[in-house]
């Protein structure tokens, strides 16, 4: 008899692309590959991104990652495929310049200028929307059931979220045009005439930056006109993506005040921008069975060794503390999703997750994980 699916398989299996977001330190990048894992196993061909800045997502996997995806050797069992990539600022950027320049030759220039080299690699800020790019790339050319996206912590997941429309608002209020449109014209005339002939307009900038670094974003703005249209086209395709129906969130917490917090906050940035929430994960929560001993200490205290009570006492004020914490998350999920949203339960590991069968241990123990509500129950 076929097992029923957990929820957490049920969710992945309806789903196309998942994004995890959650602050450091509580299991978002682990719950990443697990879900992964976990997709593959159910038959998927599954798309793994990691933006993760910390870059653990290599050691995870016990394989060495870059910007172009690999296959990760899975157990002969499972009968979906898993590919992993860890997104390389630089390496999407130059994918899109050789995708949207009109042709090869204006790529090359492109690659070629000093304002280009030091914007595709030191530019702070456009990693997330880098993410984007090769996003939509998967989802384009892929071929992937799932694409699961783990998304950098705290605020930089806000950028990622803010990310899909950043160039819209540069293009359609005309900033691009009024940029652009002199430059227009230097291609026609020559720049040094069109220097010349603006030299009322242009000089007093001219004084401050230096003629040669307005040559430079001269030819710049006119080599990435298309490119930066093309990044605009991708970043409108995404954000409809990132919002459709087989699209959702998982927010990953612990059961810590700053975890909750910054869970919260994000909860309140998911809804602002109207992206839809999947599932809530509470990472390393007592396990069960010991939760289950820590609820029976207070009518079993009289007959507990002296010695071990200073311990229930700590285990039972971490354990309310953490129902409390969980509590906090789910009334705020369900006031900010408008639905009743579940919160799951993970038990903490007892080993550190650093080999392929580590991660399955721990995309187990995610199956497994419980309803908070249930838990009250149990025990």
């Amino acid at each position: 008899m076929t097992q029923p699916l957990s929820e957490i398989e049920t969710i992945l299996k309806k789903s196309r692309v998942i994004v995890t977001v959650g602050s450091g330190g509580v299991g978002k990048t682990t719950s990443s590959i697990a879900m992964a894992l976990i997709a593959a196993r159910l038959g998927k061909k599954v798309g793994l991104l990691s933006i993760d800045p910390a870059k653990r997502l290599a050691d995870a996997l016990g394989i060495k990652l870059g910007s172009e995806l690999r296959r990760v050797n899975l157990k002969a069992e499972i009968s979906g495929s898993l590919d992993a990539a860890m997104l390389d600022q630089k390496a999407v950027f130059d994918e899109m310049v050789r995708r949207f320049a009109p042709n090869v030759g204006v790529a090359e220039k492109i690659f070629q200028n000093s304002i280009y080299k030091e914007v595709s690699s030191n530019l702070g800020g456009p990693l997330e929307y880098m993410a984007l790019a090769k996003l939509e790339t998967m989802l384009r050319t892929g071929g992937y059931d799932l694409i699961v996206i783990d998304t950098p912590p705290d605020s930089h997941a806000l950028d990622f979220l803010a990310r899909p429309n950043i160039l819209a608002g540069f293009i359609e209020t005309g900033v691009m045009s009024w940029m652009i449109k002199p430059f227009h014209l230097a291609q026609k005339l020559g720049v040094g005439a069109i220097f010349k002939a603006g030299g009322k307009i242009m000089g007093g900038i001219s004084s401050i930056t230096g003629m040669k670094m307005l040559k430079l974003l001269a030819e710049f703005l006119v080599l990435m006109e298309e490119v930066i249209i093309g990044f605009n086209r991708v970043g409108r395709e995404v954000s409809v993506a990132l919002k459709s129906e087989s699209t959702g969130f998982v927010l990953v917490s612990a059961p810590y005040n700053n975890a909750v917090r910054s869970a919260q906050h994000l909860l309140t940035e998911l809804k602002q921008n109207n992206y839809p929430l999947l599932a809530l994960i509470m990472n390393r929560n007592l396990p069960f069975d010991l939760q289950k001993s820590v609820a029976h200490y207070p009518a079993l205290e009289s007959g507990v060794d002296p010695a071990l009570r200073p311990g229930f006492d700590i285990l039972t004020s971490r354990q309310r503390y953490a129902a409390s914490l969980a509590e906090q998350l789910v009334s705020k999920a369900r006031e900010s999703a408008g639905k009743d949203v579940h919160l799951l339960l993970l038990e903490e590991q007892g080993q550190m997750i650093h080999s392929e069968e580590t991660l399955w241990s721990f995309a187990d123990a995610l199956c497994n994980a419980r309803s908070f509500g249930d838990q009250a129950k149990s025990s």
